[in-house]
C-alpha cells in the first residue's frame, strides 16, 4: 500500500512505503531540518501519523467491512458481525497503534499485549505514543486507546 499523501507532499523526499512509520518520519524530519521535541516536529508528527493510519483504514467509520478488518488484524477471530460487537471486542484488545502501522506497512502481524499494563509498559519503554487527541476524535482510533500515563 502507498504510503500516506504527506509524505509524498515533500519535495526531494522519497517515500519508503515498506519503511517503519517512526523511521520514515524520523528520515523526513532530518530531510525537512526539524528538530526533535519541537513545534513544527511535533505537529509534523501529528499530522503524518493520522494521516499514515487514514491512509490504511480510511474515515468510514459507518463500513461493517473496515472495522471487521481492522478487527481482524489485531487478532480478533472469528469478524465480529456487527459494529457494536467489532468496537467492544476492539476495546479488549491491547495493541499499540504506531505498531499496528508499522505492521500494515511491512505486512506483519501485529504483536497483542496481555494487559493494558503490559503495553503501558511497552509503549513508554519504547516511545512509540499516538497522538491522543486525534485518536479521540477518530472513531477507529477510540477504541484503541488504553491509559498509557
Amino acid at each position: 500500500m502507498a504510503p500516506s499523501a504527506l509524505f509524498a507532499s515533500f519535495a526531494n523526499f522519497e517515500p519508503d512505503p515498506t519503511a517503519l512509520l517512526t523511521e520514515e518520519f524520523s528520515r523526513l524530519a532530518v530531510a525537512r531540518h526539524w528538530q526533535p521535541g519541537s513545534k513544527k516536529y511535533r505537529t509534523n508528527q501529528r499530522r503524518c501519523f493520522i494521516e499514515e493510519f487514514q491512509t490504511h483504514w480510511g474515515t468510514d467509520t459507518s463500513s461493517l467491512e473496515i472495522w471487521q478488518a481492522l478487527s481482524a488484524e489485531v487478532g480478533i477471530t472469528p469478524a465480529p458481525s456487527s459494529i457494536t460487537q467489532c468496537k467492544k471486542a476492539l476495546s479488549k484488545a491491547h495493541v499499540n497503534i504506531v505498531d499496528l502501522i508499522d505492521c500494515r506497512r511491512a505486512g506483519t502481524a501485529v504483536h497483542r499485549f496481555p494487559s493494558e499494563r503490559a503495553l503501558r509498559a511497552y509503549t513508554q519503554e519504547m516511545n512509540k505514543f499516538f497522538p491522543k487527541e486525534a485518536a479521540k476524535r477518530d472513531g477507529f482510533l477510540k477504541v484503541l486507546l488504553r491509559g498509557i500515563f
